[in-house]
């Protein structure tokens, strides 16, 4: 349920539908509905259990959602990047948890789009566009520095001294563990990022397509997080995974390039943080004016219409920024963009989630009610690859510099 028709979204919603048909915002109607509904009514649930939103998701990929990008001759609906970010940010509004699966979940899309090769580009496009398929992302490691050069995961050509070493073999082995991958409970599919030593030689980080139902994959259960607990957030083993080079997402080596393409548009975090507070200022209108059950009224009180009044600039202005960044980004554009507006958006989601929960009274902190739940997502947002702190040492470096530095100085995550 919604307080307001929300004119605040109106830019944002046009820089991601630019140049799309007619048809496109009909089908976000249906997104609308999806999201008010089904999506809405399991987010407490949820967010309580820390179990994956399934009936979400798959009432987003019977929607066609999962294959937003995906161009229609695979099925998929061709809406591109931009709609993608919208479908973000509107899920985020009703269950931010769910919004984090199919945030990383469109940046699998897009490098499988862009750099996929051999029979499994055009399979896993298919499943995409079906909804049988979702991607996740592995990056992370437990010491890893911030531009991924110590990277311990190893994707390696089978031992020289067998016979499966022998010249010519493109099978490969991978060996590791990654940590803190979003969406990983309920992926088909995950891109993982490995340093690698094809015949003997090194070429670097690399990534790699691997199946989840592989035997040799091994997925830990669920953090236990602060905020997006649903989002089905784990650690993956990988001991001894047989694959082939066929399976490599981009060329040996290319794995920087690939993470500086992650951020050519604004598939981040901060689409996340944005429903966060949309969310919230919406919960916390209807708590203020007494129309969600158990509430009064709170509209008469000076110090809450002023503080309705400053919040509900604030989420014009991330709104307003957010429009801006959709329309500075996409092939070639300056990865600043995206990360001014991941940073942007989730220090001002903070800001709002905190100051809503003092304005709707003591309420505001029951987990019985929304905007507790909020206030932890949007504070994970910022915590949430690449951090803030991180983002702004880039933005920083950009800003020093004739320049900007190259892509390879910077966590790509």
């Amino acid at each position: 349920m919604k307080f307001s028709p929300q004119t605040y979204r109106n830019e944002f919603v046009a820089a991601c539908l630019s140049g799309l048909p007619e048809s496109a915002r009909d089908w976000f109607r249906r997104l609308d509905d999806l999201a008010d509904g089904l999506i809405a009514a399991g987010a407490a649930d949820a967010d309580t259990t820390g179990e994956p939103p399934l009936r979400s998701l798959e009432a987003l990929g019977d929607l066609g959602a999962l294959g937003v990008q995906v161009p229609e001759e695979y099925g998929g609906l061709g809406f591109g990047d931009a709609a993608a970010c919208l479908v973000v940010e509107r899920v985020a509004q009703s269950c931010a948890s769910t919004a984090a699966v199919l945030m990383f979940h469109y940046q699998v899309v897009r490098r499988t789009l862009t750099f996929g090769a051999g029979p499994w580009r055009d399979d896993d496009l298919r499943g995409f566009a079906t909804g049988s398929l979702i991607g996740a992302s592995a990056w992370t490691e437990k010491a890893t520095t911030k531009n991924k050069e110590n990277l311990q995961t190893r994707l390696s050509s089978h031992d020289s001294r067998s016979p499966a070493g022998s010249p010519g073999d493109d099978r490969l082995l991978l060996e590791g563990e990654k940590t803190f991958c979003t969406g990983l409970a309920t992926a088909g599919v995950v891109h993982v990022l490995a340093d690698t030593h094809l015949n003997g030689e090194r070429q670097g980080p690399t990534f790699v397509r691997v199946d989840t139902k592989d035997p040799r994959v091994r997925i830990s259960a669920p953090y236990p997080l602060l905020g997006l607990r649903a989002s089905g957030t784990a650690s993956v083993e990988f001991d001894g995974v047989e694959l082939t080079v066929a399976d490599l997402v981009g060329e040996a080596g290319s794995g920087r390039q690939l993470m500086g393409r992650n951020h050519e548009v604004c598939l981040n975090p901060g689409l996340l943080a944005l429903g966060a507070a949309a969310g919230a200022f919406e919960d916390a209108c209807l708590m203020a004016t007494g129309r969600l059950p158990e509430t009064q009224p709170r509209t008469g009180a000076e110090h809450v219409r002023a503080a309705l009044a400053d919040t509900l600039v604030r989420v014009e202005t991330s709104y307003a920024y957010a429009a801006l960044a959709v329309a500075g980004s996409g092939p070639g554009a300056s990865p600043v963009t995206s990360s001014k507006f991941k940073l942007q958006s989730s220090a001002a989601a903070e800001e709002i989630t905190a100051a809503l929960l003092h304005t709707v009274g003591s309420r505001g902190f029951l987990a019985s009610f929304p905007l507790e739940r909020r206030l932890r997502d949007a504070r994970a947002t910022a915590l949430m690859g690449p951090s803030n702190e991180l983002i702004r040492d880039r933005i920083t470096d950009h800003l020093l510099t004739t320049d900007a530095l190259p892509e390879a100085e910077h966590d790509q995550r």
